[in-house]
């Protein structure tokens, strides 16, 4: 039997959103009850995405209202693999749609669906340099969902490859061409979620243990490879018996990635 929210149709649900982010022209109009009922709209979009409804959010997300769009993406992510015939316009969404939201919220949707989205990579990977964090590092997370076939790409972050130009308000020039650190940090949680089949990653890692913004994470990252990553043990262990450095969760980690490693569990 399904439930009071699940018999409304998407498609009135959308409607109803429109009408909350439209401007309204009236006097009495009161902005606070609009944003409440567009938050109410997109929770009820969410609770009743499924499979038939797919093709409708499909065409939503071209919407001309950004709202919408945010809100067909959002239901996307929580419809599960009814969702993968998505997953080219959420690609393109990624990649084209002008609103931070929405691209964040595809990407996401993206990653839901794990193995599945596996054609999304290169779309994924192109918006690892989108100039808002918010959507590169859902991408990221979005990759390390996808499984072993990202870690070409994850790796691109830590090593440079995929250049991320980070720009100051009203500010013409790059301030960095090099990949931020909540980013390359993401990206090695990423590597760390893929496991022992990001094996690959293990120079690039290594490498990446002399970086003091995510070496703890880079640790923990070789510690869920497993014995993939022996070849990093001599420097885990340098840094967990280095009597200079201060860092104590740095070393703990590296001291239990190195257990990880020789145990295999």
């Amino acid at each position: 039997m399904k439930r009071t929210w699940e018999l409304i149709p998407t498609w009135w649900l959308l409607t109803v959103c429109n009408a909350a982010a439209s401007p309204c022209p009236r006097r009495e109009s009161n902005p606070p009850m609009k944003k409440l009922l567009g938050l109410v709209c997109a929770v009820l979009l969410v609770a009743t995405a499924r499979g038939e409804d797919v093709p409708g959010l499909m065409s939503k997300l071209k919407d001309k209202d950004p709202e919408t769009r945010r809100a067909a993406a959002k239901a996307l992510s929580e419809a599960g693999a009814e969702a993968k015939p998505a997953v080219a316009v959420l690609s393109d969404a990624v990649k084209r749609d002008k609103d931070l939201f929405v691209r964040r919220f595809a990407a996401q949707a993206l990653g839901a669906l794990g193995t599945d989205a596996q054609d999304a990579i290169p779309a994924l990977t192109s918006a690892l340099n989108d100039e808002k964090k918010e959507v590169a590092e859902a991408s990221a997370n979005a990759l390390g969902k996808i499984g072993p076939a990202a870690v070409p790409a994850l790796m691109g972050v830590l090593k440079g490859t995929n250049r991320v130009v980070e720009k100051k308000p009203k500010c013409k020039q790059p301030v960095s061409e090099a990949p931020n650190a909540s980013l390359r940090r993401k990206a090695v949680e990423s590597l760390g979620l893929i496991g022992p089949a990001a094996k690959d990653a293990v120079p690039v890692l290594t490498q990446n243990l002399k970086d003091k913004d995510i070496a703890t994470e880079v640790a923990t990252a070789l510690g869920n490879i497993g014995p993939a990553a022996k070849e990093a043990v001599p420097t885990l262990r340098d840094i967990a018996g280095d009597k200079k450095t201060r860092d104590k969760n740095l070393k703990l980690a590296a001291m239990q990635a190195v257990k990880k490693i020789e145990s295999g569990n």
